[in-house]
């Protein structure tokens, strides 16, 4: 048995959704178990219109006419009757939810979890009913949550219960069917509310489903053939690699790489379950694989670059904290408590300097901070990491990185280099960031 997930711009169109049941027919022997994101292509990025309709009806205009005419266009290219296979059931489920928004005027996190859910509801129905109809599969579709998965309330970032595994398992394994069709990115509290794993959390579900069902393989289809060396928006030349191991393609997602969500591979690392990431617009390309360790050495001390823009750089000073016993607990308590991410840490005596995403809450915990400490803020930074488990016991390696944005004329205002010493990570100016990638990837990929 494997999992086979498809991204949003695999099923953004009916061009793309007929490629994916070909691919998916094509794996019947294996007994797929098929995970799809909503639709997403140029004209149409359906999760993105969700937010927007509901953000809207929170300002008092509830519209759904968007989304209702965009799913019907993709039903209507793939000859899918809506009505038949509940599309249109759905719609209206939607239209009376966004009225209710715009009666309240409140959009709370638990609201939009619910907003967001009818992307992949709608596009898992679509490619069941075209898998069936075109292409002779005997498939069934069945959606997370009635499948039993079960998660936690935290509402918009939600993390799975493992409890439900068995659960889920059961139900999967009474379908009597080529082909399972159901829906990633959502779950649903122990109560039935309806939750999500955080914006790109398809592949996540692709992985719990994987170790769920003890998948000999969990297949990711994107975009882009396999992880690249870094992001070939920002250098053109760069090339897909053959293999990771799960403790670079976890650093590379964390800090910032686009082609996996960071979850991801926590499933596939407790299964030891390998994860192939490849391009449904070229499946013969074959792509990068995921494994606990490599079955082939590679001369690269480097494998990948990663960069994640927006960051933000709280900067704590006091020279109370010299000598004092608890005061790191009682900040990261004050994130914590405030919800925010932390990505990196670099103290001296007197002060203690962090870096947090964009979005995160971090003025709310700055003011509880204020109280015993002065603080500031920064904005319009940019992390760029440098990952390979070669790097790890090889001398230079940082010396290298750094000449690379001296050469370049980035100034870096932190650097970290983990215990495990798989991943260099400076902190840069947002405008800076590409500059630092190009020479970064010229200095180890040239």
């Amino acid at each position: 048995m494997i999992t086979m997930k498809f991204g949003g711009t695999s099923v953004g169109s009916a061009e793309r959704i007929r490629q994916v049941c070909h691919l998916v027919k094509n794996e019947i022997p294996r007994h797929p178990i098929v995970v799809v994101s909503a639709h997403n292509s140029p004209t149409l990025r359906m999760t993105d219109t969700l937010v927007a309709t509901a953000q809207a009806a929170r300002n008092g205009i509830p519209d759904t006419n968007r989304v209702a005419a965009a799913q019907r266009g993709i039903c209507q290219d793939l000859g899918v009757d809506s009505a038949e296979v509940g599309i249109e059931t759905l719609l209206e489920r939607f239209d009376q939810l966004i009225k209710g928004i715009a009666m309240i005027g409140e959009l709370t996190p638990r609201t939009m979890d619910m907003v967001m859910s009818f992307g992949e509801r709608m596009s898992a129905r679509v490619v069941n009913d075209v898998l069936r109809r075109e292409f002779s599969v005997n498939s069934e579709y069945r959606s997370a949550v009635s499948l039993g998965l079960r998660t936690d309330r935290n509402f918009g970032a939600a993390r799975p219960d493992p409890r439900s595994y068995p659960k889920v398992a059961r139900a999967i394994s009474s379908l009597n069917c080529e082909v399972l069709v159901t829906t990633g990115f959502i779950g649903a509290t122990e109560d039935g509310q309806v939750t999500t794993l955080g914006r790109g959390g398809s592949d996540y579900s692709g992985t719990i489903f994987g170790a769920i069902v003890g998948a000999e393989e969990v297949q990711i289809w994107t975009d882009v053939s396999g992880v690249m060396t870094t992001d070939p928006r920002i250098v053109p030349e760069a090339k897909s690699i053959p293999e990771l191991t799960f403790m670079e393609a976890s650093e590379l997602a964390w800090y910032g790489a686009k082609v996996l969500h960071p979850a991801t591979m926590l499933p596939a690392i407790d299964a030891d379950i390998p994860v192939r990431v490849k391009n449904t617009a070229d499946p013969d390309h074959p792509g990068t694989v995921i494994r606990r360790h490599l079955l082939s050495e590679s001369p690269a001390i480097a494998k990948s670059l990663a960069v994640m823009n927006g960051i933000q750089l709280v900067n704590i000073t006091t020279g109370r904290m010299f000598g004092v016993h608890g005061f790191m607990a009682r900040i990261f308590e004050i994130f914590s408590r405030n919800l925010v991410e932390i990505h990196m840490i670099a103290t001296s005596e007197v002060t203690v300097s962090i870096t947090t995403p964009k979005g995160a809450h971090v003025e709310k915990a700055a003011d509880e901070i204020k109280e015993f400490a002065d603080v500031t803020v920064e904005r319009g930074l940019s992390l760029v990491s440098v990952v390979g488990e070669k790097m790890k016991g090889t001398p230079g390696v940082a010396a290298r990185a750094t000449t690379a944005l001296a050469r370049a004329g980035v100034n870096i205002r932190m650097i970290s280099q983990g215990a495990t010493e798989i991943n260099i990570a400076m902190l840069v100016q947002d405008t800076d960031a590409s500059r630092a990638v190009v020479e970064l990837h010229r200095e180890f990929f040239a």
